[in-house]
């Protein structure tokens, strides 16, 4: 099945577009990477990937769009502003598109994915609402947001800059709802996110938060070759 579907967004004030795949199972909320559109997976043949899980309804893929280039890669605005459009995206998401998931899947084993910028966006999510997804699978993601904002700072580039704001904490400061959702974290060995995947990995480790970190040889560079390689194995 393949459903594409526009609905208003009054968080954003905007119309939201997005793709859905599959007839059941475990939904899947896809990030596109950097300004990338709710076709991107289409485009790039993931789906070729997870054709067998689509097909017997263990899956069902809903591909959202994005607004970074509104909020994180929109450089001709103060970065206040970049802040705001990203923290109106998660309401869109937290309050509008979740509850209209749920309306088509009750599945309870929500799943938060993407590649690259995409990667970012699960793994900020999955820890910013902990509860709200049982797994997240990042792909060649780059946790740390200062470099969006031209140094400047405040507790929002912070609490969206998931390895500085991990580093922060202690074992009893973190939510003990976010070590209920297992984080799955990938890079390639000559992929330019291998450090910063290494990096989170270990913070969510000393934290207690379960999680995998895994580094591909081949295909081993960031790109959707590895991406498709990979999103088979962690889904």
């Amino acid at each position: 099945m393949r459903l594409y579907e526009s609905i208003y967004s009054a968080a954003l004030g905007r119309d939201m577009e997005h793709l859905v795949y599959g007839w059941g199972g475990a939904p899947v909320l896809v990030f596109p990477t950097s300004k990338g559109r709710f076709y991107q997976w289409e485009d790039f043949h993931m789906l070729w990937s997870l054709s067998e899980a689509l097909k017997r309804g263990w899956l069902q893929l809903f591909c959202l769009d994005s607004v970074d280039h509104l909020s994180w890669y929109n450089f001709d605005i103060h970065q206040r502003e970049q802040l705001d459009w990203h923290l109106a995206y998660e309401d869109y998401l937290l309050h509008e598109f979740l509850p209209h998931i749920r309306q088509r899947n009750q599945n309870p084993f929500v799943i938060l994915t993407g590649a690259s910028f995409g990667g970012f966006h699960a793994v900020n999510f999955g820890l910013r609402y902990p509860g709200t997804a049982r797994r997240v699978v990042a792909m060649s993601g780059d946790f740390q947001s200062d470099k969006y904002v031209d140094g400047y700072y405040d507790e929002d580039v912070l609490a969206n800059s998931p390895l500085d704001w991990l580093r922060t904490l202690d074992y009893h400061e973190l939510n003990p709802r976010t070590r209920e959702t297992e984080f799955i974290l990938a890079s390639g060995r000559w992929d330019f996110c291998k450090e910063p995947t290494i990096q989170l990995s270990q913070e969510m480790e000393r934290l207690g938060i379960p999680q995998q970190c895994h580094v591909w040889d081949e295909p081993g560079i960031h790109d959707w070759p590895l991406w498709r390689a990979q999103i088979r194995h962690y889904l």
